[in-house]
């Protein structure tokens, strides 16, 4: 049996189970989205600023996609230990989460985009823990969730304490940015395996303040225009390799 601690730590996690949500075969993996890095090349990025991309993916979009991650994490956890009675109502319900997560991304592609990978991963969920009350209530209030959102229920559901989540959501991002590399850029393999390594430290950082989050006031509001701007852009193209 899973049991997890609400804040920071976990017994009985499944290390399994985050290798498996961070992997790029799956409905919202990096085999299909590029972390916004493709309609950056398209509008001109070359490798030598694939790297500091990945850092700024990781300071802005990534540090509030942990924290949502986080605290829908924690709902989901307060679902499933209130064993049919009421609930403590410490972290967020998922449509407020939602409505605060759209209200700090302006560009309406990154927020479908962003939902499209989401809804990948509530089916993963669904399909896997088909009776998990945080999935079941998850399709009930935000039948199209964002990414974090659904992830933070994901792991939760599959036995990933938030530390791990944490971590997971921030590697994620960027082994999306460095696949995508890969495919789009003349960059050794060599080269960009470093560039994940390179940014530990980055990872590490945004994943523990992210564990400090404690209410939507936590959720940062960070922007990225050119980011936003090249999304927007993105959804123009008729030629393209990935959805995002």
């Amino acid at each position: 049996m899973t049991s997890s601690l609400p804040h920071g730590g976990s017994t009985g996690e499944s290390a399994v189970a985050a290798f498996l949500l961070a992997d790029s075969r799956l409905p919202s993996g990096a085999y299909s989205h590029s972390a916004g890095l493709e309609p950056a090349v398209m509008a001109g990025l070359q490798v030598e600023g694939v790297y500091p991309y990945l850092v700024s993916r990781l300071q802005t979009v990534g540090r509030m996609e942990t924290v949502a991650a986080v605290l829908a994490h924690r709902r989901a956890l307060e679902l499933c230990t209130a064993a049919g009675g009421e609930d403590d109502g410490g972290a967020p319900g998922f449509a407020a989460l939602e409505a605060a997560l759209d209200a700090r991304t302006p560009s309406a592609a990154q927020r479908d985009a962003s939902r499209r990978l989401g809804r990948g991963m509530l089916r993963l969920a669904a399909t896997l823990k088909p009776g998990d009350p945080a999935v079941a209530a998850l399709k009930r209030e935000a039948p199209r969730p964002t990414r974090p959102v659904a992830l933070g229920v994901a792991a939760r559901a599959l036995g990933v304490g938030e530390a791990a989540l944490a971590r997971l959501c921030c590697y994620d991002d960027a082994q999306s940015v460095v696949a995508a590399a890969l495919k789009l850029l003349p960059i050794d393999p060599m080269t960009a395996t470093g560039w994940i390594l390179a940014a530990e430290p980055q990872i590490n950082a945004v994943a523990d303040d992210a564990l400090q989050a404690r209410d939507l006031d936590d959720l940062p509001a960070l922007s990225a225009p050119l980011m936003e701007h090249w999304a927007e852009d993105h959804t123009e193209r008729t030629r393209r390799l990935f959805v995002a």
